[in-house]
């Protein structure tokens, strides 16, 4: 008998990264499914979102630059991704495209490893995309956020979008008043030297860092020095494709197998 065709997964994004499509398929091959997921470098988001209905592709994560560009052209919005602003993952659900923010929970799903946020004191670090996420995700989760922005018009801006208040700058933060740090900024991917809060940390401090590359950055290798308990950035962005996973397949994903895959391949490209 002929062999069928895969349910197509995939990512769209300016530049084809293969760690979403290692972690995806890996899910897919252990759960039994036949479903095969495929990166895709596309310049028009808008005829890239009409190739998902034509294709009929089941599901679609959305990278930077397209988070928000991929919005005006979709059938539904999720609440939560409204209000952060920004999609990255398409569901197409029998022609219907709604676009969700799987980031967030990600976010709080990887801090909860390590503590549960309701009622503590958060301070978040920066004022782009993943902050947003990671502030609508700690504030649903029962949360005291304050951000904390190089810039403040944007710093504040974000704040009050999102109903939290605005610590001012870096130089403002002072550790004994939070329970948890989160950088949300870029300070330190690829940057293995590059410490956003340098010196700034203190030993009773939960310490985040979305920044995945390297795995240990070098505000979690501080912070473990000094004795914080830490969650990496790999954990968020394996909890974000959890969700994900059980979004185009309905399946509870399976979290340690999609992990090894991300690391080995993070391994293998020496990142």
């Amino acid at each position: 008998m002929p062999r069928s065709i895969p349910t197509l997964c995939g990512s769209i994004m300016g530049e084809p990264f293969s760690l979403g499509e290692k972690i995806h398929n890996a899910a897919y091959r252990a759960l039994g499914l036949d479903y095969t997921f495929v990166c895709f470098g596309v310049e028009d988001p808008r005829n890239a979102v009409q190739a998902i209905r034509t294709l009929g592709v089941r599901g679609m994560n959305v990278s930077m630059p397209y988070k928000s560009a991929v919005m005006p052209y979709l059938d539904a919005i999720d609440e939560s991704a409204r209000a952060i602003g920004a999609v990255n993952t398409i569901d197409n659900r029998d022609g219907v495209l709604t676009g969700y923010n799987t980031d967030y929970l990600g976010a709080v799903r990887a801090l909860r490893e390590a503590i549960h946020p309701a009622g503590k004191r958060v301070a978040v670090i920066g004022a782009g995309g993943a902050a947003k996420a990671v502030v609508y995700g700690c504030r649903q989760a029962g949360a005291r956020v304050k951000v904390f922005n190089r810039s403040a018009e944007r710093g504040k801006a974000l704040a009050d979008a999102l109903g939290v208040d605005f610590g001012g700058s870096l130089d403002d933060f002072e550790a004994q008043a939070f329970d948890i740090v989160i950088n949300a900024t870029s300070a330190g991917f690829k940057q293995p030297d590059v410490n956003p809060l340098d010196g700034r940390l203190a030993p009773h401090l939960i310490v985040m860092d979305v920044a995945f590359l390297p795995v240990e950055t070098a505000l979690l290798r501080q912070a473990r020095q000094l004795g914080c308990a830490t969650v990496a950035g790999t954990r968020m962005l394996v909890h974000q494709a959890c969700r994900q996973i059980e979004l185009y397949t309905g399946h509870d994903a399976p979290i340690d197998v999609m992990e090894r895959a991300m690391l080995h391949e993070i391994e293998r490209l020496h990142l």
